[in-house]
């Protein structure tokens, strides 16, 4: 049977791709983004792939639920793993800082950014077109129907009819004992899980938020919890989310943003008000480092 498994973003998919490697080995494993939008291109993508991989029998990734089309009548699964919605918020966000840290230097001022030490200010900083909202049930609420003119469109389904779709949902917090329930569904022995990548921690940084800004994730994030609590946690199993202190942090975008200073200068050579915005910024951020060490 063929596996689909949909990655919701900071939910430990860069570990299960790995894992997944070991279950099906690399030559039956497909890791796909797709690089095209709305579901019949993002189909027809696949489909490409699938010609040129035939022996491929599990795919992973960034794409949205349906793309099991292709297949036709091929017997299908798709698995997906969640995560309690305050972490994988801040986990996202940490990643876009410590990612994209030179792209938020050039957009905004370091007195919008940095000014006050604000950390939730800092996290807020990086989120587009509300992106952040209900990420988790965005993705697997997210259904298909055939309208009167014959294209396919969009529809929220509820909690349950979603669920329904999914073979399998585990949860990011009992990783290893869920990978373990997993492998024996597949008909496997359990496998380690590889060693962590891409991991932002945010136990220290969660710790750190104030009550009032806890709700406000909350808040937009409500959908989410209501999905969540459809999927518990294994209690035996469950771990604490990674800790990471917030110098550590500011130590992440400085290196980020120093990792293209000359790229950046080469570009900006003939423009010398950007070149001091940069230079600001890298000396703003040099201080602000300095304080942390020092406090």
């Amino acid at each position: 049977m063929f596996t689909f498994y949909l990655h919701i973003p900071k939910t430990a998919g860069e570990t299960l791709h790995r894992w997944l490697n070991l279950v099906y080995g690399p030559e039956h494993t497909l890791v796909w983004n797709p690089q095209s939008f709305g579901l019949p291109e993002i189909q027809r993508e696949l489909a490409t792939l699938l010609e040129e991989r035939p022996g491929v029998q599990a795919v992973a990734g960034h794409f949205p639920y349906g793309v099991h089309d292709v297949l036709g009548d091929r017997p299908h699964r798709y698995v997906t793993f969640l995560r309690d919605p305050v972490d994988r918020w801040i986990s996202e966000r940490v990643h876009h800082l410590t990612k994209n840290a030179d792209d938020h230097l050039l957009r905004k001022s370091f007195a919008e950014l940095y000014g006050d030490i604000d950390l939730f200010a800092l996290l807020k900083s990086t989120i587009t077109d509300d992106d952040d909202i209900n990420c988790q049930s965005r993705l697997v609420r997210r259904g298909h129907s055939i309208g009167s003119n014959g294209l396919t469109q969009g529809c929220d389904l509820s909690d349950d009819e979603a669920l329904a779709r999914f073979w399998f949902v585990g949860r990011q917090e009992s990783l290893s004992a869920d990978c373990n329930l997993l492998a024996q569904l597949l008909g496997c022995e359990p496998i380690p899980l590889p060693e962590s990548q891409n991991v932002a921690g945010i136990g220290d940084i969660r710790s750190a938020l104030a009550p009032e800004e806890i709700q406000w994730i909350e808040g937009r994030n409500t959908s989410d919890f209501g999905l969540c609590s459809k999927v518990p946690v294994s209690e035996c199993c469950a771990t604490p989310a990674p800790a990471v202190d917030r110098g550590a942090l500011v130590a992440a975008i400085l290196q980020a943003a120093l990792a293209r200073t000359s790229e950046c200068f080469l570009a900006l050579k003939a423009d010398r008000e950007k070149a001091q915005l940069i230079m600001d910024h890298h000396a703003a951020l040099t201080h602000l480092l300095r304080l942390y060490i020092e406090t």
